[in-house]
């Protein structure tokens, strides 16, 4: 096994602990019999161990590898306000833009660049991701 060291920011290094902590702490609230306590290098370990296997999972569901098909991304904005009784006319107001702006957006006749469709998003309430963006084939 190899080992690593690594130097954190002293207020890194107390949120970590905090988290850490708090981990315990939610351990045994679930389990009154658990014992055990993660210490900082674990959790550390953990979290790496975790971006990890996201990474891995990302690149086998990653539908632009390996892909003869030319896909090009859409949003389900127009779906989303719908289903929250939100208007384009409001999320316009909201973003200080022009409603014919909005509607090209939410009728996928354009995208947003990534900062306004950011804020598209948190006008909408913050759905899950996966539910506001899929792929068609171009």
């Amino acid at each position: 096994m190899k080992e690593v060291t690594i130097q954190l920011h002293e207020e890194t290094y107390d949120k970590i602990k905090e988290i850490t902590e708090l981990e315990n702490l939610i351990n045994r609230h679930r389990d009154k019999n658990r014992s055990d306590n993660y210490k900082i290098e674990e959790f550390i370990v953990g979290c790496i161990a975790d971006k990890m296997e996201q990474i891995n999972h990302f690149d086998s569901v990653n539908p632009f590898l390996n892909s003869n098909k030319q896909l090009v991304i859409k949003n389900r904005f127009k779906e989303i306000a719908k289903h929250k009784n939100i208007y384009i006319k409001d999320v316009a107001k909201q973003l200080h833009m022009k409603p014919p702006n909005i509607s090209k957006i939410f009728n996928n006749v354009s995208q947003p660049r990534l900062e306004l469709f950011i804020k598209i998003w948190l006008v909408l309430g913050c759905p899950p991701l996966h539910q506001c963006i899929y792929l068609e084939e171009k």
